[in-house]
């Protein structure tokens, strides 16, 4: 299958646009997409010969949704690994189950994945890999038309790991580095490369080692799972003698650009070690909630002003789908049960973290996460003329869109310029 690729111009018309500018602009207006990139915003300008005109009267355009952290492999698992905690769950269930995959079942896993991220809006994820198969998994993001930043998961020890998951270090490490070095910038540079050792339990001291220095020398970010149960930080205190935030300072990864997924026990403690160095998070509270890690203090993370905060659904295996909308609801709903209404992040918040927030998370918000003249050509537009969406007038458009929106408001999702979700359905 060849890559998606559009040169067509696109006029997304007579809209409600929710930019998410710096300004949080939500006027009407008309979105001028060319050559994969936005080109104008707002009324009265010249429209290009040949542009495809998309309606969005009575509709609400938005940059595209993105996911700062999801498993696209592990859609085939969806319901095979219930009624588990994290370390169970990986062990009994998910490893072996990833320790099955070949390059075509990885592809069709992505594909899969792909397609159910697209279907509810986002148009970037940040991908934490597979050991085997990742190459799959390129091809299936490429074809997808999906915006990506990935790379292969590494793993070389830890108990209950498989044979197949526990690699030599060194030559995961190269093979890692090849893979990043064929697809970085592909796709019209919708996929981005990434290194990414899975946890502090699979990965010994020289694949830290190994991977810091990959990452500077390919000049990408690490990607790993940090603080996501007290059954792993017990873990990882029992066999090394420190915690997680202690053991990566230890190893230097701190010091890189480093994307962390779950940060459920991240408290003061951590922020002391950090110590004001960047830190970009992915928020899952739909797997935190299942694996039963947790529930992550969104109050503090947001108000650090050194960390970015994103959001994601995880996998379909801890998840059950990759709904980010539904993912954006239960984050809100999660943070008013842990902090209370006084203390919960607003619709507009939950809204920035799926979006401009979420661009910073994965380290492209000059690039995506909002509705402005040069940024790429990502959008989605909701239908929100449905009963489950209605508001009264002085209700908040974040409100309406985080508590009142699902799937099927999903009309339109262009990514790079090409529509790849119309009326809410993947072109044949």
């Amino acid at each position: 299958m060849s890559e998606p690729r559009s040169h067509q111009h696109i006029l997304v018309q007579g809209g409600t646009l929710v930019t998410m500018d710096p300004a949080r602009r939500v006027v009407r207006g008309d979105v001028l997409i060319s050559s994969g990139r936005i080109t104008a915003v707002g009324e009265n300008f010249e429209i290009p010969p040949a542009t495809r005109l998309i309606s969005a009267t009575n509709k609400f355009v938005l940059p595209g949704f993105i996911q700062a952290h999801v498993h696209l492999g592990q859609s085939l698992f969806k319901g095979l690994a219930e009624k588990l905690g994290l370390l169970d769950w990986l062990e009994q269930k998910i490893w072996p189950l990833e320790a099955a995959h070949t390059e075509e079942s990885a592809y069709w896993a992505a594909r899969l994945g792909a397609a159910d991220c697209l279907l509810s809006g986002t148009t970037t994820v940040q991908e934490m890999g597979l050991v085997r198969g990742m190459e799959g998994v390129f091809r299936a993001i490429r074809d997808s038309g999906l915006r990506a930043v990935a790379g292969k998961c590494l793993m070389d020890s830890g108990s209950g790991v498989p044979s197949p998951l526990k690699e030599e270090t060194r030559p995961a490490l190269l093979e890692a580095e090849d893979l990043v070095s064929r697809w970085n910038g592909k796709a019209r540079g919708r996929i981005l490369g990434a290194v990414c050792p899975r946890f502090i339990l699979s990965c010994s001291g020289e694949l830290w080692e190994g991977s810091r220095a990959l990452a500077r020398k390919m000049n990408v970010p690490i990607h790993t799972h940090l603080l996501e149960s007290r059954d792993e930080e017990y873990a990882v205190i029992k066999k090394l003698g420190l915690g997680q935030m202690e053991y990566l300072d230890q190893m230097g990864i701190l010091d890189t650009d480093l994307r962390i997924a779950h940060g459920v026990l991240l408290d003061q403690s951590h922020l002391k070690i950090l110590d004001g160095r960047g830190l970009k998070v992915a928020h899952c509270p739909s797997a935190n909630a299942k694996l039963g890690s947790g529930i992550a203090n969104l109050g503090l993370l947001v108000a650090e002003e050194s960390i970015s905060v994103g959001i994601g659904c995880d996998g379909a295996a801890c998840n059950n789908d990759l709904d980010v909308l539904e993912e954006m609801r239960l984050a809100g709903l999660l943070q008013t049960l842990k902090s209370g209404p006084a203390g919960a992040i607003d619709g507009r918040g939950i809204v920035e973290m799926a979006t401009i927030e979420g661009a910073r998370a994965i380290g492209l918000e000059a690039e995506l996460g909002s509705i402005e003249p040069g940024k790429l050509g990502d959008l989605v537009v909701l239908d929100l003329d449905r009963p489950q969406s209605f508001g009264a007038q002085e209700t908040a458009v974040y409100d309406r869109i985080v508590y009142g929106t699902a799937r099927d408001g999903v009309a339109c999702v262009i990514v790079d310029g090409e529509v790849l979700v119309e009326n809410g359905r993947l072109p044949m």
